[in-house]
């Protein structure tokens, strides 16, 4: 570590300000204010759109950089953590370059959009003897984690069935506003943005999380079946049902989507012998036993669990026992999403079973393809594919486009 962590406070570096940058600066903005780090550096590569935020920054001393390249060469061996809230076909490269210049690093989720681009990652941390927390801030919750510990001293029984749905309606604005969105890739590399990957990627994670056979891993999954559509027109999928199982037997179903009328807060139901567990995201988690007894624990926000993210982060500093989400954890994510892509075709929602909403106030449209909601609903219930519940796709199906 380039500083003396245990007698001086945390040197931190940022790479982007703005976009998801904001969330990773409000939270430096915050930790600087506690007195908990010293916020170094930052790379800003559009001054002249955030007038405010480099303002802000020189006048607390932060050294601004135009370039992640001069960052790593000017504050190589200076820096303790290295925050990289980028795009996706970014983090690998971010994240490498960082480790070689002797930085921990928080990464943004999903851990990479390849695991060409995860085991590259993973050796530029042996290499360097540095560590990469993953931003699956989900996982960081102490409600999630002391679930997990419940879940391996038997609460439900054994473990038998992981179920996930949400819906999360998007305007056509939404995949227009950067140029990898709901692309296979992107600037060179792959980034996969689909709902599994970006908007759910989180509930995806932490659902794996919870199958995992220790403590500090994650399950695998061996895809059964993989339903990819698109209402949107994109490269990848905005409304997807996956099906499988964990090399330990646990069945998975998943059903997400962004071409809905009706919005569904993100829910993971998990099945045990003697016991089920429904995880709604934000609200609650209820622990059912076998004899119908509920225990009710309330879930924290999205800014609780992001801060909780940081400050553990923050803690791997000082100590290297304390939890993180690892490059192991988050890779089984990654497992996934290349096992999804190559195991399912894209096919396009056909015309007449999709209304375009408009919103008045923004002059947008979001795709609601209709009955879709109470069809997953069905799909989950059965544990089945959404084609056994409903036909969508009239129109001539479309291979997955070449990457």
């Amino acid at each position: 570590m380039s500083s003396d962590v245990s007698t001086s406070l945390p040197r931190v570096a940022l790479i982007g300000v703005s976009g998801y940058g904001t969330i990773y600066h409000q939270l430096l903005r915050t930790a600087v204010k506690e007195r908990r780090v010293k916020f170094v550096a930052a790379v800003i590569i559009n001054p002249a759109q955030v007038t405010e935020a480099v303002a802000e920054l020189q006048t607390g001393g932060t050294v601004i950089y135009t370039s992640a390249e001069e960052l790593f060469a000017k504050e190589a061996g200076k820096i303790d953590l290295c925050m990289i809230p980028t795009g996706i076909q970014w983090h690998a490269r971010l994240t490498i370059a960082a480790l070689n210049a002797g930085m921990n690093v928080l990464v943004e989720k999903p851990l990479a959009g390849s695991l060409a681009d995860t085991a590259a990652m993973r050796e530029a941390e042996a290499a360097t003897g540095r560590w990469v927390a993953v931003g699956f801030q989900d996982v960081y919750a102490l409600e999630a984690r002391r679930l997990k510990e419940r879940l391996l001293s038997g609460a439900i029984g054994r473990l038998h069935e992981i179920r996930m749905v949400g819906l999360w309606p998007r305007p056509r604005a939404y995949f227009a506003r950067n140029h990898w969105a709901g692309r296979i890739e992107a600037d060179g590399a792959a980034v996969l943005d689909s709902p599994l990957n970006n908007a759910f990627a989180h509930f995806v994670n932490l659902g794996l999380f919870f199958a995992g056979p220790t403590a500090v891993t994650s399950a695998s999954l061996r895809i059964d079946s993989a339903e990819l559509l698109r209402a949107h027109p994109i490269e990848m999928f905005d409304t997807a049902v996956i099906r499988g199982a964990s090399p330990e037997g646990v069945r998975f179903w998943l059903g997400f989507s962004h071409a809905t009328r009706e919005t569904r807060q993100p829910e993971i139901y998990l099945e045990g012998d003697a016991g089920s567990v429904e995880w709604h995201h934000e609200e609650q988690c209820v622990i059912i036993a076998a004899d119908g007894r509920r225990e009710t624990i309330p879930l924290p926000d999205a800014v609780a669990c992001r801060e909780t993210m940081f400050t553990l982060v923050l803690s791997r500093l000082r100590d290297p026992a304390t939890f993180i989400c690892t490059t192991a954890i988050a890779e089984q994510h990654v497992r996934l999403i290349e096992a999804v892509q190559s195991s399912g075709k894209i096919r396009t929602i056909a015309d007449e079973f999709i209304d375009w909403l408009p919103n008045a106030s923004t002059g947008d449209e979001t795709p609601a393809v209709r009955g879709l909601e109470a069809a997953l609903e069905r799909a989950m219930h059965q544990d089945s594919p959404l084609s056994s519940v409903v036909s969508l796709t009239r129109a001539p199906s479309v291979a997955p486009l070449a990457r």
